[in-house]
């Protein structure tokens, strides 16, 4: 595709990072003392009434709200090619949200989370939270989402959901979102593919080791396993064959975290139990991408990889705020709140 037709999204793009939040904004509000000191602090950003919010619901919808409005306004100007990959953050929220959604039903338990794309009216979560018929039927929801992008992952989901007889579900949930990745840039050409590994792959990596590391705690049998990587033959350069190879050889989690090393070599990954080994990685996992995507925006702009960057750095934030205000509503101290988002005090 020419570059003249990456022109609009570019400027959309460019405006997104510019419109990020400065990291002593950021600090100051994770340094405040209660929720409506840090909305006040979060005052200037592109999150439409958060400095008017009185409550986390209020906060948080304002959050999301305005992550899912600047993806679709960047959508609109995006060239075809690239539609998928800049959508592909948004319908992760989505899907995610609707999974979970579905696994409970399954389970015959309500739904309590504050779930992100249920603050936002035009995500399929949204639509089957409100609609008392589609959460009392797994079934339904697959149907709701026929014809959608969704549906394929809604699928598997519930053929995952049957098997699993007593099983977690949960675990599953972020080979799926890789699968959706996956899906979204497989078509592009070579280039644009490696450029958008290079940028997403430390996002993907966490979501392999995280899935299967927990898998593994619950001894989900390989071919459950199987049904959640769905077709995907390589994933970041990595062999699906030898994942699922490591799954089924290792005795325990931990031994199934070390031996991914040698496959997912954009995170880090150390600790001595499942817990510390998922920390840590999460940790490296959002360093690296933030750094690619500030790389990526900073070189040639005519390709997906740099509207794609645009979104991530957009993501890294919103989940950040949405972390900082829920923080202050559950009493997390300020100290404790900075160490794990990897901040430094001021």
């Amino acid at each position: 595709m020419r570059p003249t037709a990456y022109a609009q999204a570019i400027v959309v793009a460019r405006a997104i990072k510019s419109r990020l939040l400065k990291s002593d904004v950021i600090r100051e509000a994770a340094l405040a003392k209660d929720l409506g000191e840090a909305l006040i602090a979060l005052r200037e950003s592109l999150y439409p009434g958060i400095g008017e919010a009185k409550t986390l619901t209020q906060a948080l919808t304002s959050i999301w709200t305005g992550y899912f409005k600047t993806i679709e306004h960047l959508a609109r100007v995006t060239p075809g090619e690239a539609l998928d990959v800049v959508l592909a953050p948004l319908r992760e929220e989505d899907l995610r949200d609707l999974l979970i959604i579905i696994y409970r039903a399954v389970a015959g338990k309500p739904v309590d989370e504050k779930l992100p794309s249920a603050f936002y009216d035009k995500t399929l979560t949204y639509n089957v939270l409100r609609d008392p018929e589609l959460l009392a039927s797994p079934q339904k929801i697959l149907e709701f989402t026929e014809g959608t992008w969704a549906y394929s992952y809604v699928e598997d989901s519930l053929k995952l959901a049957r098997e699993l007889k007593g099983l977690p579900a949960l675990w599953s949930i972020p080979l799926i979102v890789v699968r959706l990745y996956h899906d979204s840039i497989e078509k592009l050409g070579l280039n644009d593919v490696r450029s958008l590994e290079k940028l997403l792959c430390p996002h993907l990596e966490y979501k392999i080791l995280s899935s299967l590391t927990v898998a593994k705690q619950f001894d989900v049998p390989l071919k459950l396993i199987e049904i959640a990587v769905g077709d995907m033959s390589e994933v970041c350069g990595g062999s699906v064959e030898e994942l699922k190879s490591i799954y089924e050889r290792e005795a325990d989690a931990v031994s199934v975290a070390n031996e991914l090393k040698g496959i997912l070599r954009n995170i880090r990954i150390e600790g001595k139990s499942v817990n510390e080994i998922l920390v840590n990685a999460l940790r490296s996992s959002r360093q690296v991408l933030k750094a690619r995507a500030i790389t990526a925006m900073s070189g040639y702009p005519f390709n997906p990889a740099f509207l794609a960057a645009s979104v991530i750095l957009l993501k890294i934030e919103v989940e950040t705020l949405s972390y900082i205000v829920s923080s202050k509503e559950y009493r997390v101290s300020p100290a404790d709140l900075l160490e794990l988002l990897g901040l430094e005090a001021m």
